[in-house]
């Protein structure tokens, strides 16, 4: 109880003001020099019997039920267990692990109503919390402030806020410095802090506060520190929540999930539903895993085609799927016929588009058949009139044409002389030419 009364005054806290109010009476009797009493720590813990479609009662534990268990935090929170009452996280981490053994608990519901706590022990149990095995969901119909957030934010089930829930967040560190010289000296204490020569900067932020009236050391060196880790819990528990959440504010449900500090709005009840939801994924995957390691068979075709996300699971009687493992064949197939149907209508377009340009190609065609047989039409009629055989291909028609005209072009008088003459009437006619009398030849 030493420690623990030694943390209660001299450690940080995160807490929303609202919170410190708890703590003066514990202080106050502390102050006055009563004498700590050793309580029997008993954990508030209901076991939630799992039945679908039914209320959660809370029956004795038997090794043939499943439960939900429910670890109830209804004040802030400490380190070490309180004289008052209060169990502390390093008990509810000891019950935890009782909980992670025992077969017949599937999974935890952590119950709030806390205002925040002690930074001491407080990253350890949010840690604790982060690696839990089992479905581990957070809720809240009242506060889930500061430290108490802070816990919450570490279960990976989610966190869940009735809609009537008072505020969520007050993310933030702060200290409630306690002065408690001032009775000391009432009593007639004389007290002198002496330091050694080579000890300049021991407990240099309470002397600074003591001699200079100044917080500013212990801000920078204890609190801010101790912020710093909170935010990179939050950031690392949480990833996407809104950055404004960490200047401290308080906010309502609505606001909480709009700015991702909560999952959903819900009862209690959601939140044990979620517990079962979050139990049989987890079974199913357990049993897939402990299956393949008695005996697997590895099918990266067969599971690629089929669209699974983990291995069929396999016995000595032969290979199965399980529900999930149907779910994702039936989602396969309806994303497969969805894929059919539009390369279905993509191959239509293109049949389509085919047949448009065959019927344009065999228009071309029939038109340049046409244009072809008229010329040969005309190459015949012309051979037919020169008396050339009409036969042959039209390449060699066409031969035989050119071959007639370039024959016929070599012959004399292919090029007619014709004599000029005047309307001079004194102008005789010249048909002597070098003594030659050429009037025949003018006559033709």
């Amino acid at each position: 109880m030493k420690a623990n009364t030694y943390s209660l005054i001299n450690t940080p806290w995160m807490i929303e003001e609202s919170g410190k109010a708890s703590l003066i009476p514990q202080l106050i009797s502390l102050i006055k020099g009563n004498e700590p009493k050793e309580v029997e720590s008993k954990l508030p813990v209901v076991y939630m019997e799992m039945h679908d479609d039914e209320s959660y009662d809370v029956p004795e534990m038997t090794s043939n039920s499943q439960y939900i268990c429910v670890l109830s935090i209804k004040s802030p929170l400490y380190k070490y267990d309180q004289m008052c009452g209060p169990t502390g996280t390093r008990t509810m981490m000891k019950v935890l692990k009782e909980w992670e053994s025992n077969d017949s608990v599937i999974g935890v519901v952590i119950d709030m109503d806390c205002p925040g706590g002690q930074v001491s022990g407080l990253a350890e149990f949010a840690k604790f919390l982060n690696n839990y095995p089992k479905p581990l969901v957070a809720y809240t119909d009242e506060l889930m402030a500061s430290a108490g957030y802070y816990v919450a934010a570490a279960c990976k089930g989610g966190i869940i806020a009735n809609e009537y829930s008072n505020f969520i967040g007050s993310i933030g560190t702060m200290l409630s410095y306690v002065d408690l010289e001032g009775i000391l000296i009432n009593e007639g204490a004389v007290i002198k802090d002496i330091y050694a020569t080579g000890s300049p900067r021991k407990n240099e932020e309470s002397r600074k506060m003591k001699n200079e009236n100044s917080d500013a050391l212990l801000i920078k060196n204890i609190l801010d520190p101790a912020r710093e880790q909170f935010v990179a819990d939050m950031n690392s528990y949480r990833p996407g929540m809104n950055q404004e959440v960490f200047d401290g504010a308080i906010y309502k449900p609505s606001k909480a999930l709009e700015l991702k500090l909560i999952d959903s709005i819900g009862t209690i009840q959601d939140a044990f539903n979620k517990v079962v939801e979050l139990s049989k994924s987890t079974k199913s995957t357990s049993s897939i895993n402990k299956s393949n390691n008695n005996m697997s068979k590895n099918l990266p075709k067969l599971e690629a085609v089929l669209g699974l996300e983990a291995p069929l699971a396999t016995t000595d009687n032969g290979s199965y799927l399980n529900q999930d493992q149907l779910d994702q064949v039936e989602a396969r197939l309806d994303s497969l016929e969805s894929e059919n149907s539009t390369l279905q209508n993509s191959l239509n377009e293109a049949t389509t588009a085919k047949t448009t340009a065959v019927e344009s190609v065999q228009s071309q065609l029939t038109e340049a058949t046409n244009s072809l047989t008229a010329v040969e039409a005309s190459v015949d009629a012309t051979l037919a009139e020169a008396g050339i055989p009409v036969e042959g291909t039209l390449t060699e028609k066409l031969t035989a044409l050119n071959s007639y005209a370039t024959k016929q072009g070599a012959k004399d008088g292919a090029d007619h002389t014709n004599v000029k003459r005047t309307n001079d009437s004194e102008t005789e006619a010249t048909t002597v030419i070098g003594g030659v009398d050429i009037s025949a030849d003018l006559n033709n």
